[in-house]
């Protein structure tokens, strides 16, 4: 029975639940998605950024009632509610209210980043990415012609620093892509960081896209701010300049694990790009599917209680990492991450190579994501993704301390 709802005219959801499910090894290997069924059975995943939790009960059944109802036409029942459902979790997680008028609902978060850069900037232009840097970030400018202006964190830390920054832009340079909070390194930006970038945009007369899907992700000891919301932070009318020149970019994805579903939304802060936006053919951003779109407005209203318990177990999975590391792989670099289900691990010092994810899948039988994939400096480390039951990510370590022991 079903006894949540939005509080206004709109789509019903299942009520809310605080307790997460972790699949067994061999419930995920039932699965067909990417992260189980890539590698050969006697490998053990810790690569994609899936997790090994059960997507809340409350988002499977809002799927489920489209299925029973054979509810498959055309439809804007779920889709029109989203923009008011995720400035309603904005202000209750992260203290942000972001107008719905100026979010639109994109496909997915890469579908967002592809528009904003294709819509404004120009072939040649300079894109700001903080390396190392998610993937899809640098293939991305590839494929829209676009030229990669690196700012490099710092490894002490994987901090921004402001100067180096500063120093990186050019006449050309348009845009900052930002992950924040930031993968592979799990880095929450602090307020000097923060500033730091407003200060850049607004010099320079640059975008800032803004990808926040991990943003609700945060371990405890940090804190996520929309980078569209720092006026309370910044002093003058620097905040608002910062605004009107920011897409912010979310899902309910990474939070709630549902990838597949395909369900994005954008703030767009930036004037020109709701221009741009507006003026596009009726079809020309596709339309979301009502499955992605339930799910999200689903989570979005009563998933408040299973995030909270998601949010410690994962704080829990990482303090096992950095425990087991700390035991067992003593000469691995790892700064404990602020955000995310992601380790950022350097394996340089073990002298495996400079992919040593290679040599771990071939003598450790365990898969991991390549650091090379990262970018400038990604050489020797690997990206471990850590969301998966305490006991297979024993597993996983065990399996890396073995082999690595016998270098």
């Amino acid at each position: 029975m079903r006894t949540g709802s939005v509080t206004r005219a709109g789509p019903h959801y299942g009520r809310p639940m605080t307790a997460i499910e972790v699949r067994s090894e061999s419930e995920s290997r039932a699965l067909r998605g990417i992260k189980w069924s890539r590698d050969p059975a006697d490998v053990l995943p810790a690569w994609v950024a899936d997790m090994d939790l059960v997507p809340p009960a409350f988002a499977r059944d809002a799927v489920a009632d489209l299925a029973r109802l054979g509810d498959f036409g055309y439809s804007r029942h779920h889709t029109e509610h989203l923009p008011e459902l995720f400035a309603e979790w904005q202000a209750r997680h992260h203290g942000w209210s972001p107008d719905p008028a100026e979010v639109v609902v994109f496909n997915d978060v890469l579908h967002a980043i592809a528009q904003s850069i294709h819509l404004l900037t120009d072939p040649g232009d300079g894109i700001v990415l903080l390396t190392p840097i998610y993937p899809p970030f640098l293939k991305a400018l590839d494929g829209g012609f676009r030229r990669l202006v690196d700012v490099p964190l710092d490894p002490d830390g994987w901090r921004l620093d402001p100067e180096r920054l500063a120093a990186a832009i050019d006449d050309r340079t348009s845009a900052i892509l930002l992950c924040s909070p930031h993968n592979p390194t799990g880095r929450v930006f602090d307020a000097e960081e923060r500033a730091a970038i407003a200060r850049v945009v607004v010099e320079h007369d640059l975008l800032l896209i803004s990808d926040e899907v991990w943003g609700d992700l945060v371990h405890p000891e940090a804190r996520h701010r929309p980078m569209a919301d720092l006026g309370r932070d910044l002093d003058g009318d620097l905040g608002n300049q910062l605004a009107a020149r920011t897409i912010t970019i979310s899902a309910a994805s990474k939070t709630f694990n549902l990838a597949g579903l395909r369900c994005a939304v954008a703030h767009v802060g930036s004037k020109p790009l709701a221009r741009r936006l507006a003026a596009l053919p009726p079809h020309a951003l596709g339309a979301v599917g009502s499955p992605g779109a339930a799910a999200a407005g689903a989570c979005w209203t009563v998933g408040h209680e299973w995030l909270a318990s998601a949010r410690s177990f994962l704080t829990d999975r990482r303090d096992q990492l950095a425990k087991r590391l700390e035991d067992d792989l003593p000469a691995a670099g790892y700064q404990l991450a602020e955000a995310t289900y992601l380790a950022w691990i350097d394996l340089g010092p073990y002298d495996v190579g400079p992919e040593p994810q290679e040599w771990l899948l071939e003598r450790a039988r365990v898969a991991l994501s390549p650091g090379g994939d990262f970018g400038p400096g990604g050489a020797g480390f690997v990206r471990l993704n850590t969301a998966t039951s305490p006991e297979l990510l024993d597993r996983i370590l065990d399996r890396m301390a073995t082999a690595l022991a016998a270098v």
